[in-house]
């Protein structure tokens, strides 16, 4: 029989928040009596595989998912428990420590006449003007974006160095 093994690190661990799905809530049989607690669709545990769901937002892999990273713990708790069902977003997101699959998060700044980035798009060295970036490929780039920016914007984003 073989040894599982959990060894090492791949990079950069930082907390952001999770989309874990609708929000119910359920009653349970406790020591002094029925109990209601949150119930979440998807909710995200310790070791899952996270994919990026938004800007700086991750959600638990679906199968043939490539994790841009894992959750290094369990989440942490709301400062105050909801008491109603409600959709996804509609309620307070946990927050959520993530082993990332790369080197380094940093704030970049794109091309003035940048092409238009959604969060999980490869970002690529620019091409006109020093220390900028732009949209890539697979191919060519160098970086994930952890958030969008509209076209010809100009903005700063966070990005995920591979």
């Amino acid at each position: 029989m073989s040894e599982k093994y959990d060894v090492g690190s791949f990079g950069v661990t930082h907390a952001f928040k999770i989309k874990e799905g609708n929000l119910t809530i359920v009653t349970t049989q406790g020591v002094g009596g029925d109990m209601t607690r949150p119930s979440l669709a998807s909710p995200v545990t310790k070791g899952m595989g996270l994919k990026i769901a938004g800007d700086l937002l991750f959600a638990p892999c679906a199968a043939g998912d490539v994790p841009v990273g894992f959750a290094a713990a369990d989440p942490n708790d709301w400062a105050v428990e909801p008491k109603q069902a409600a959709l996804d977003g509609a309620y307070e997101r946990r927050y959520c420590s993530i082993e990332f699959r790369g080197t380094k998060i940093l704030t970049v700044p794109l091309e003035a006449a940048n092409t238009a980035v959604t969060a999980g798009d490869y970002i690529k060295v620019g091409a006109t003007t020093a220390g900028c970036y732009d949209k890539g490929t697979s191919s060519n780039g160098i970086a994930l974006a952890l958030e969008g920016a509209s076209a010809s914007s100009g903005a700063e984003i966070a990005v995920l160095f591979l």
